[in-house]
């Protein structure tokens, strides 16, 4: 049977247009069929490193976080990447000082080094567990397995460092440690639609900058314990709008 120039057309259209959808649904990817569990208790860390390597790989993409706490140690965030967590999800920190990896003295919950166009945005909470945390800390001090100066094993909950096209929106903050957030020698940082909320450490810091350019601080709400926003060396912040502390004072 021929087939009729106009409908060779309309097959070749809508044979575009479906490899087109496939290629869009292709860089959108749900945690859960990585093997991520929301259930609070199941230790995601590897699924969710595996799955970020594997949209790296892919040429990058979102990985979408829905309804569920979703418990995990330290994952580095590669270039192209981005983090959604969905209103109801929550990304929460293992309370086990050894589910968190030594990044050259430093350690974080999400952590990268030398990436770019990296983000992590959504409704969604990153929260940590500093009453569990500090009380197994305590109890390995006690005995004798951790020595008392361990402050350097305290892990923020983002550390991004050298990267450059970095942006954290939309997202809430909860019980950090030392710091919550902490940038060294990004450039193009964006920052906006925050509630940063760390008391229960006794000197948090909401925001620790460190030799970053092109900074964009928009609509922070920062309440912590520390200072709001620390700074050292050199920072370039071109906007700084709508940041306020719960004194209604500018950080």
């Amino acid at each position: 049977m021929l087939i009729k120039p106009e409908a060779m057309k309309r097959i070749a259209y809508l044979s575009l247009f479906f490899l087109m959808g496939a290629n869009v649904q292709a860089n959108e990817y749900n945690a859960s069929l990585f093997g991520c569990k929301s259930d609070g208790v199941t230790n995601n860390t590897s699924s969710i490193q595996y799955a970020i390597d594997f949209i790296a790989n892919e040429g990058g993409g979102t990985l979408h976080f829905y309804v569920g706490r979703y418990l995990t140690g330290s994952f580095e965030l590669k270039s192209n990447v981005t983090i959604e967590l969905h209103e109801g999800a929550v990304l929460l920190a293992s309370p086990n000082v050894y589910d968190y990896l030594d990044y050259s003295g430093s350690r974080a919950l999400i952590y990268a080094n030398g990436q770019s166009n990296i983000k992590i945005q959504g409704k969604g909470v990153i929260q940590g567990q500093v009453p569990l945390f500090t009380a197994n800390m305590e109890t390995l001090v006690s005995k004798g397995i951790m020595g008392r100066d361990s402050k350097q094993l305290l892990p923020d909950l983002i550390r991004m460092e050298n990267s450059k096209q970095v942006s954290v929106d939309g997202i809430m903050l909860l019980n950090g440690l030392e710091n919550v957030q902490s940038y060294v020698g990004c450039t193009q940082l964006t920052l906006s639609n925050q509630i940063i909320k760390s008391n229960v450490y006794e000197s948090s810091t909401g925001i620790f900058l460190s030799s970053c350019s092109g900074v964009e601080l928009r609509a922070l709400y920062v309440d912590a314990s520390g200072k709001a926003l620390r700074e050292v060396g050199k920072n370039e912040i071109r906007i700084q709008e709508n940041c306020v502390t719960p004194n209604g004072k500018k950080l």
